[in-house]
């Protein structure tokens, strides 16, 4: 991906994609990176695309990784450059592109074709300037050494082009001596760097304010602000849909309509609430009355909700949506949450169409084995032997 500003261009790699275009050992792409593969304690290495400037001469300026994994993996980056991707096997051979992609040819096959291209190595960090790399196309290596067994993750990239040194604010004397990636030029880069990246974050605050474009990590801060509770229980997306329709969800909260909400976010499925007023005029009857009591309660400050299983399929889950419906619930309502197993038992909570159906009738089967219909739920026959 490549994005246009005022000065500077950018190749992106923050997706699958990506990743894959290049050439990987031992590495795996994912849409958060680059990921080794667990326990593997061998070299692995990543080859990426090769990224055209579109302008013959680009000097390039930096490159920043936010997770460069430097505590759990000795990294080594290695940077190519050319003109024109002319074959580095010969006349007739496969180009760059072809060799860096090519399942067939072997890695250190490969670093050899390419090593006339090799520009730069150096450990791998979160900033790198690139500015002693010269050519229109651009290209990288990783050679990754894990130093523990666990999870290890490199990415976002993001390569910035072409190069732009605040010595040209210097006197025309400093420029001609010092030249391109001189001391003096990457010591002013380390404050030129600073300075780009606050106003990049002043530029793109905007950002930080909008669910749907935020990084995650800036989720739970935008959920504080907005006052949203233990936003840790919600999904990505489920918390993106949330604080983009908070003013909806908050309009509705402590009210029948909030419960729906809440509940059908998490669960994805609507649920059945049933109160007190909605059960009343059944109570008139004395046998009815207290088989409604035993399973809506006698109480009008109370009300039930229920969900099908498959809803809340663990006791984390059931744990999770007891919370949810606590933090929402009308004020001085106690609330009852019923998980309506996929059953049918009379007097109980049976509902046609909701988590039981009218099946055919089966005759039992008498000889080696024993069969005796149990329940038909969803066209699914279920019976014990």
């Amino acid at each position: 991906m490549t994005r246009k500003g005022e000065t500077m261009n950018y190749f992106v790699f923050n997706k699958t994609s990506d990743y894959t275009r290049g050439y990987a050992e031992h590495v795996t792409a994912g849409p958060s990176g680059l990921l080794v593969e667990p326990g593997y304690g061998g070299r692995a290495v990543f080859f990426s695309r090769v990224m055209d400037s579109a302008e013959s001469g680009t000097v390039w300026h930096r490159m920043t990784c936010q997770d460069c994994a430097r505590d759990r993996a000795a990294v080594r980056i290695s940077f190519y450059t050319a003109e024109e991707l002319n074959g580095p096997c010969g006349e007739n051979g496969p180009g760059v592109r072809e060799v860096i992609r090519s399942e067939t040819i072997s890695f250190s096959r490969k670093k050899e074709y390419l090593q006339p291209f090799l520009k730069k190595q150096a450990p791998f960090g979160p900033d790198i300037l690139l500015h002693s790399l010269e050519g229109r196309y651009m290209w990288f290596l990783l050679e990754i050494y894990p130093q523990t067994e666990e999870e290890i993750r490199i990415g976002t990239f993001m390569i910035c082009f072409p190069a732009r040194s605040w010595m040209q604010y210097l006197p025309e004397l400093y420029r001609k001596e010092m030249g391109n990636d001189s001391f003096l030029d990457r010591y002013l880069s380390i404050f030129q760097s600073l300075y780009d990246d606050v106003g990049e974050r002043i530029r793109s605050f905007s950002d930080w304010l909008e669910p749907g474009l935020a990084q995650p990590g800036i989720l739970n801060w935008m959920a504080g602000w907005l006052d949203v509770e233990e936003p840790y229980i919600w999904t990505e997306k489920q918390l993106r849909y949330l604080l983009e329709h908070i003013m909806e969800f908050y309009r509705a909260r402590g009210t029948r309509r909030g419960i729906e909400l809440f509940v059908e976010l998490y669960t994805g499925r609507k649920p059945f609430v049933v109160e007190w007023q909605d059960v009343a005029r059944f109570r008139e009857n004395g046998v009815q009355r207290e088989l409604l009591e035993e399973l809506y309660e006698d109480d009008p400050d109370s009300f039930t909700v229920l969900v099908t299983e498959e809803c809340v399929p663990g006791y984390r889950e059931h744990q999770t949506l007891i919370r949810i419906i606590e933090q929402i619930r009308p004020v001085r309502m106690e609330p009852h949450l019923i998980v309506l197993k996929p059953y049918i038992f009379a007097d109980g909570y049976s509902y046609l169409g909701v988590n039981s159906v009218l099946g055919r009738y089966e005759e039992a089967v008498l000889g080696q084995n024993s069969r005796l219909a149990f329940a038909s739920v969803a066209g699914e026959e279920r019976s014990e032997d």
